[in-house]
């Protein structure tokens, strides 16, 4: 018992000297154990077949804590994990690999913890700390295989199935398209990824003409919605309502991950809760001026040097007007109505910007780089 407390004692200080790090390591497992079995790399923020970052984190917390119990649990992340990955088609005996290799590479990496502190730790105890990562391992694989057997025991019903197809998908698992069609889909349907809160989730699955394929994450759930094979996402405002919602492109069933990718991207975008649903469809412009940060940075040292120089307050009111006479395409009295000035103040604003940024001004190719540079800050 002593010998526990006093590992459990150098466990929780190399967790907290170490907690800056810690977002670092779930990428490294993920990539890592990827490339290890030849998988594709999933997204984080896709957080399926789990919160990836929570796993780690509740993980090393139970081994800072030798808690067995919890990471064993009814309902936990590691039985869930193993729930997701039979739904998604993840071969339960690669499932058991990854988490083994995971706890290997987490072995190694508390290691290299113990080794770069300099307070001298009992060298018993970091080798009972080390040993106690690959015993917890097993007790994960124990609470993932018992989430496995769970799916496997599922009923057959619509909502399971919804369930099942929403991990084919994300997974990219071969059994999307049998799915699909045992659900009620067309063969030829697409498919739009929506991220909302579970509330309005359900609301939009009673809404929904055809029985729709969704997985719950830590803070919201994604939605898998049909539509026709000519359709964009916007077909589905009557379905959604005024439902506080972000709504991927329309995709091919086997592209669903990156419906979901890009509405990800909106919604991080977005931020603050917004009324009624947000379309990626009308946001194509604001994501792919920000797809590329370097070259936003580069087009502002371009063009913005003289500008970045000014007060933030006329560096402001000049970047508007520029934006807007982008925008208008040079109709002032059309800028004068959206800035709510009048005309001649945009008439000296343009020859301000005109001594700042030269006779560049009139040629296209400079005009549509800076349309790009003023919606990436105006995304941003």
């Amino acid at each position: 018992m002593a010998l526990e407390r006093s590992t459990n004692q150098i466990a929780r200080y190399l967790l907290e000297a170490n907690e800056s790090q810690l977002g670092a390591l779930a990428p490294l497992l993920m990539d890592r154990v990827a490339g290890e079995f030849g998988m594709p790399t999933l997204p984080l923020d896709h957080k399926w077949p789990a919160d990836i970052i929570g796993a780690v984190r509740e993980f090393l917390v139970c081994v800072a804590t030798n808690d067995a119990a919890r990471l064993g649990a009814h309902d936990s992340i590691f039985e869930r994990l193993g729930v997701e990955s039979a739904r998604g088609g993840v071969d339960q005996e690669l499932l058991v690999d990854s988490i083994r290799m995971a706890a290997r590479l987490v072995q190694r990496e508390t290691h290299r913890a113990v080794l770069r502190d300099t307070t001298e730790l009992e060298p018993d105890l970091v080798l009972d700390l080390l040993s106690r990562v690959l015993t917890l391992a097993e007790v994960v694989i124990t609470a993932a295989r018992r989430g496995y057997d769970m799916a496997g025991l599922a009923s057959a019903d619509e909502e399971e199935l919804g369930r099942q197809l929403a991990s084919e998908m994300v997974g990219r698992g071969g059994g999307v398209a049998d799915l699909a069609v045992r659900i009620g889909w067309d063969p030829d349907a697409l498919v739009c990824a929506v991220i909302t809160s579970p509330a309005d989730g359900a609301q939009v699955v009673r809404a929904a003409a055809t029985r729709p394929a969704w997985f719950a994450r830590t803070r919201d759930v994604v939605i898998g919605l049909p539509v026709g094979a000519d359709q964009l996402s916007t077909s589905l405002r009557p379905v959604l309502g005024d439902v506080d919602c972000v709504v991927g492109p329309a995709v091919p069933l086997a592209d669903f991950p990156d419906s979901l990718a890009m509405s990800q991207r909106l919604l991080s975008l977005r931020g603050a809760v917004s009324s009624g649903p947000t379309f990626v469809d009308d946001a194509l412009l604001q994501l792919a001026c920000l797809a590329d940060p370097m070259v936003v940075r580069a087009l502002r040292r371009k063009y913005f040097g003289e500008l970045d120089r000014l007060p933030e307050d006329q560096r402001a009111v000049l970047v508007e007007t520029l934006h807007q006479w982008l925008l208008q395409w040079g109709h002032r009295p059309s800028i004068a109505a959206h800035l709510v000035v009048h005309p001649q103040t945009v008439s000296g604003r343009l020859h301000r910007l005109r001594d700042l940024l030269g006779e560049d001004l009139d040629d296209e190719h400079v005009r549509a780089e800076l349309l790009v540079l003023l919606t990436a800050e105006g995304a941003a």
